[in-house]
């Protein structure tokens, strides 16, 4: 149950203090520099401390008719509130913010506090963020702040990029947005920017890569916070390695991590990491099967989010935990706390919670014998997780078009900037030095053009590689890497809800004398026949990836072996029908197949998948154009789910 780095995705830059380590160059005011750093200093300790004393400032300042003072104050202001979950309030900030703009005493400083301003404009907005005008929003922003020299502002649209990259958990721009959110931040001096870069590289760290260690960046974090007060930054930076632990399959070592940042968070007074600490607890307690402590803790979790109506968006991680004790426990309660879950799910659209509700309603369903009802939520957590990985995959390509424009743009501006310089050179020059410089441009212009191909094939290239990567180039199927992944998938998911799962490995007949024959080119269009077919009469559910040459690996979660004679029987009907280019219509392409249920003598995937192949080496060796399936059990038996 993974919910360190979503959550809250929205408060990171509050405690990055992207407003609160302002500089003079991006203040402009001694004054207002000096009330940014004294609200930052407070916040990494306090921010209800913070926030106290920001308020009492803003009022002097108001009082003293502080211009300059009460517009950075308010951006603070609008910070902390984020930090603390009232973002209506902190979007009412920003408005105070644009009023005291619109005062502003020259062109000058109008403008830079306007970039300011759009900035926190859009860190402050609620609406999901579109890849596509994010990406045009800041190279906009960027080439504003760069035409200004305002490096402050560059490091703050670098931490607005990972905190939108964490936000879609596209991990690997994250990772990217992350490094140079540390690297601008240490040499700025930043260091709550430099701190929320480490603590949130930290649970990333795993998915980067397995050898990277989350405890490093943890470690580098609180070196660089010192001997500061920080009580909440610590909780934080413990919060966040303790998910990361747990995700890497470390609860044990994750315990003592959230037992402290729970005590940090109990100090300051901070409502959203003492929920988080009850939630981390619960995780780890789930993990040790200590049900009853579980419950406990989730329970904690969720008043905590009955103080904090702000809270709300947090309940659904606590309520999950509490249907996933539930069911360890056999409780009466379960049903009533499947359907409060269910009214959590209704009204939060975030697709990550959705999954998780998703899941844990499947198992509560489960454990309750309404298995058809635990199925059928089972089937809509998986449509989710496939909508998010498209959804994923569809905002990466739309960040590498919104790339692909933005360097299209600047080329396109390069040339008409040396168009423009060479257009003022001619009226200063004599005739040679004209045919120099028109000599240039053409030069410059063909490079240009060049850059431009180049940069569109290679453009072209990495959505192909991201592609071939999962595809088979020939039939389109996910390739053997894919299709085993998700086997493992659905064999796991499977184990734990005690559903049936059948897999069949499916050999073409004869294909090597099609190839002898016909030819390699007919032997393609065979295999794309044959991946035609089968896309006719699978069911949604089912994924059928190619295993290796004319071999094919058929996942199917929630059918059992003695349904797949009709399948199978279906697949030789349809590949009958199939034309294929260079054989005649009555090809006579037939195939065999090999299939094997999840039961009490195949616990494994590994164990599956060879009994499967064995039940395929018996159908090719028994005349071919047949099935045979595992039978080392009975019938009846093979059509029963297993316990958990």
């Amino acid at each position: 149950m993974n919910t360190a780095v979503p959550l809250g995705h929205r408060l990171r830059c509050a405690a990055a203090g992207l407003c609160l380590a302002l500089s003079a160059a991006a203040a402009g005011a001694a004054g207002g520099l000096a009330l940014l750093h004294e609200t930052e200093l407070r916040a990494l300790d306090d921010p209800h401390a913070a926030l106290v004393a920001l308020r009492q400032q803003l009022a002097a300042a108001g009082a003293d008719r502080e211009r300059e003072r009460v517009f950075w104050g308010q951006l603070a202001l609008a910070e902390l509130l984020s930090q603390m979950d009232e973002r209506d309030a902190a979007q009412r900030a920003v408005q105070s913010a644009r009023a005291a703009l619109s005062s502003a005493p020259t062109p000058a400083a109008a403008r830079r506090e306007k970039m300011w301003l759009d900035l926190y404009q859009r860190h402050t907005a609620t609406a999901p963020v579109a890849p596509a005008q994010h990406a045009r929003q800041q190279a906009a922003a960027r080439e504003a702040a760069r035409a200004a020299g305002d490096e402050h502002l560059l490091c703050r649209l670098n931490t607005l990029d990972a905190i939108v990259y964490v936000a879609q958990d596209d991990v690997d721009e994250a990772w990217v947005a992350l490094e140079a959110v540390e690297r601008c931040a240490a040499r700025l001096g930043e260091v709550p920017l430099q701190v929320y870069a480490l603590s949130t590289m930290a649970p990333l760290a795993a998915r980067v890569a397995p050898l990277l260690q989350p405890q490093t960046y943890t470690q580098r974090a609180l070196q660089v916070l010192g001997d500061r007060p920080a009580r909440r930054q610590r909780a934080w930076l413990l919060d966040d390695l303790g998910w990361a632990l747990v995700n890497g399959g470390q609860a044990e070592q994750a315990w003592p991590h959230f037992e402290q940042a729970l005590a940090l968070a109990t100090a300051v007074g901070s409502p959203s990491f003492t929920m988080r600490g009850h939630e981390g607890l619960a995780e780890v307690l789930l993990r040790r099967r200590d049900a009853a402590g579980a419950l406990q803790q989730a329970q904690a979790a969720l008043r905590v989010a009955e103080r904090h109506p702000a809270l709300g968006f947090r309940r659904i991680t606590a309520q999950a935990q509490v249907v996933e004790a539930s069911v360890l426990l056999r409780r009466g309660e379960l049903e009533a706390e499947i359907r409060r879950l269910r009214a959590l799910a209704r009204d939060d659209l975030t697709p990550r919670h959705a999954e998780l509700a998703s899941l844990s309603i499947a198992r509560g369903l489960a454990a309750l014998g309404r298995h058809e009802q635990a199925y059928a939520e089972l089937e809509r957590f998986i449509a989710l997780s496939d909508d998010g990985q498209r959804a994923q995959r569809d905002r990466q390509a739309q960040r590498l078009q919104a790339r692909y424009e933005s360097r299209r743009r600047d080329a396109e501006n390069a040339a008409l900037r040396l168009v423009a310089e060479q257009a003022q050179v001619q009226l200063r020059s004599s005739t040679q030095d004209r045919r120099v410089l028109v000599g240039a441009v053409v030069v410059l212009a063909a490079l240009l053009a060049v850059a431009s191909v180049w940069l569109t094939r290679a453009l072209a290239r990495r959505r192909r590689l991201a592609e071939l990567a999962l595809r088979d180039e020939l039939t389109g199927l996910p390739n053997r890497r894919a299709v085993l992944a998700f086997a493992r998938e659905q064999f796991a998911l499977a184990d734990r809800l005690a559903l049936p799962i059948t897999l069949a490995l499916i050999d073409l007949d004869h294909f090597k004398d099609i190839n002898d024959r016909h030819g390699h080119v007919v032997g393609d269009r065979v295999l794309q026949a044959f991946a035609a077919a089968a896309g006719r009469v699978l069911r949604v559910q089912d994924r059928m990836g190619r295993w290796g040459g004319e071999e094919w690996l058929l996942v199917m979660p929630g059918a059992r072996a003695d349904e797949l004679p009709a399948l199978f029987s279906r697949l030789r009907a349809a590949l009958a029908d199939q034309p294929v280019l260079g054989l005649p219509p009555v090809h006579g392409v037939t195939f065999s197949m090999g299939v094997a249920q999840r039961s009490a003598a195949l616990t494994t995937l590994e164990t599956l998948i060879a009994e499967a192949d064995r039940q395929l080496y018996r159908a090719k060796h028994s005349g071919r154009d047949a099935l045979c399936r595992h039978d080392d059990e009975p019938a009846a038996a093979l059509a029963q789910p297993l316990t958990a």
